[in-house]
This record gives C-alpha cells, sequence and structure tokens, in this order.
C-alpha cells in the first residue's frame, strides 16, 4: 500500500472534512515504519473517541516533511 492510499485510509476513518491539511506528499518514505503502524492502528478499531482522533492527527502532523 503506498503512503497516499495510507493516508486517505486513515482520514477517511477518522471522518476528516478537510481532507487537505494532511496531504500524502508532505511524507517521505523515512517515516513510512510510523506511518504503516497507525494506520494498522487505525484500520483495527471500530471506532475511535475523539481524543484518539486528536491524538493521530498530531502524530500525523509530526511526521510530515513539508
Amino acid at each position: 500500500m503506498t503512503i497516499e492510499q495510507m493516508i486517505e485510509a486513515i482520514l477517511d476513518k477518522l471522518n476528516i472534512i478537510n481532507k487537505g491539511v494532511i496531504k500524502a506528499e508532505q511524507f517521505d518514505g523515512s517515516k513510512s515504519e510510523d506511518l504503516e503502524e497507525i494506520y494498522s492502528f487505525v484500520m483495527m478499531r471500530d471506532s475511535l473517541t475523539l481524543a484518539e482522533v486528536d491524538a493521530i492527527i498530531d502524530e500525523l502532523k509530526a511526521l510530515k516533511t513539508a
């Protein structure tokens, strides 16, 4: 799965309306393992609390390179 596909799936699962805030091109391959961990966590959950969504968004922002 590509970085773009993972980001899109994560944002869909989190019900993020403004998907322009986090774009796949803002990530490079150096953090793909961290991104895969976030992706796996999000996809295995049926639902997420607001605190979890906030923490995931914060983590995604921290992984951005641009």
